[in-house]
């Protein structure tokens, strides 16, 4: 098998004396999509977060372990931030467009990491991110308009176009598809599947179906610690741990 692109190694995470995440070790292979579930408050999220230090803005938490991204310690003094969120990029359980027209918030970051050099060039990437979000057909002729005028579903394919505009490596989804009614959320779930050939994708989701619909590997996490990974076909249909095949049937949860 391929070498992963991300390595968590023994990783822990504490909020002031409580501990949400325990001993975990977990890979992520390239231009998947890995799908993380389990019950709320499991600490998906919370690792989900670790990966671009998102944990970082809350002071009382303390992380521990190892985490790499090709091979490079990401919680190593020496990491810049800003860089390494440029290549790991999110989106939220609620759609955020910024309160600024659709092409400026794809272009955003694309201009905060200096990453074009020419008015044509930037063009060429927002079209390109929009397309990419399935997006372009519907807004081509209105970029000036403002994000927030966009419908809850068009506004989350903006935060998707806003995230991969920058190419990270990596996209982490929190749960993109919960304020989201099933249409909106079908196009989102073909989205996933077109940019997860271009972009290694992590998801944390409560939809069991939907991860079974998504993913290539389903991690489950329960009590804050990762319980069974492997081939989301395996861990639906044939578990190795009676943890996960009590939360897969309904039993726990």
């Amino acid at each position: 098998m391929e070498a992963p692109i991300i390595q968590a190694k023994n990783v822990d995470v504490f909020y002031g004396e409580k501990q949400a995440l325990s001993q975990v070790n977990l890979d992520v292979f390239e231009k998947q999509v890995t799908s993380l579930i389990g019950p709320s408050g499991c600490g998906k999220s919370t690792f989900l977060r670790c990966i671009n230090r998102m944990n970082d803005l809350i002071p009382i938490c303390r992380f521990e372990g190892d985490l790499e991204i090709d091979g490079q310690n990401i919680y190593h003094p020496a990491v810049n931030v800003v860089a390494l969120r440029a290549q790991v990029g999110m989106v939220f359980q609620k759609p955020n467009p910024f309160p600024k027209s659709i092409k400026e918030n794809v272009a955003y970051g694309l201009k905060i990491h200096g990453l074009t050099n020419s008015k044509s060039s930037l063009d060429d990437r927002i079209e390109w991110s929009l397309k990419a979000a399935g997006l372009w057909g519907e807004v081509s002729d209105r970029l000036d308009e403002p994000g927030l005028s966009l419908s809850g579903g068009q506004q989350q394919r903006l935060c998707i176009a806003r995230a991969i505009a920058v190419k990270p490596r990596v996209i982490l989804m929190d749960e993109p598809c919960s304020a989201l009614d099933p249409i909106a959320t079908a196009v989102i779930e073909d989205l996933i599947n077109e940019i997860s050939k271009e972009f290694t994708i992590i998801i944390v989701t409560h939809s069991m179906a939907q991860a079974a619909r998504v993913s290539k590997r389903t991690a489950f996490f329960h009590l804050g610690e990762l319980i069974e990974v492997g081939r989301t076909k395996d861990i639906f249909t044939n578990p190795s741990n009676e943890k996960t095949q009590n939360y897969i049937t309904g039993r726990i949860g």
